[in-house]
């Protein structure tokens, strides 16, 4: 019987932890909605640039056509192949900016409980 009565305070025990640590529970949430946010952000970016570069694309196709030398032709092309050029650096600008955001996040320290907290829990 007294074995009975010791194990009942032990049966709270995980609640109280669990209490305890329920701020750092938040935070990784609260971060996994921030890193959501950066990924949409990014797609986002990446899909207009994406649409840029079809748009360059297609207007090079159409001069192409209408070219009259072979040096208009490469002309158009050159300056096809140049925008495209942008905009690959502009997508890894954006991909590195993307991943250091995310490093910023996943370094810095998590919350720990107060001891306070942890007896008052």
């Amino acid at each position: 019987m007294s074995d009975n009565v010791t194990l009942f305070p032990n049966i709270l025990q995980p609640a109280a932890a669990l209490k305890a640590y329920a701020p750092i529970g938040v935070k990784f949430w609260e971060n996994q909605e921030t890193a959501l946010e950066g990924l949409k952000e990014f797609a986002d970016g990446w899909f207009a640039r994406r649409h840029k570069g079809m748009q360059a694309a297609l207007e090079t196709a159409k001069h192409i056509g209408d070219a009259e030398t072979p040096s208009d032709i490469l002309r158009e092309y050159q300056n096809w192949v140049t925008r495209e050029m942008e905009l690959l650096a502009e997508d890894g600008k954006a991909y590195q900016q993307q991943v250091l955001r995310a490093g910023v996040q996943l370094s810095a320290p998590p919350e720990a409980p107060q001891a306070d907290e942890r007896r008052t829990g």
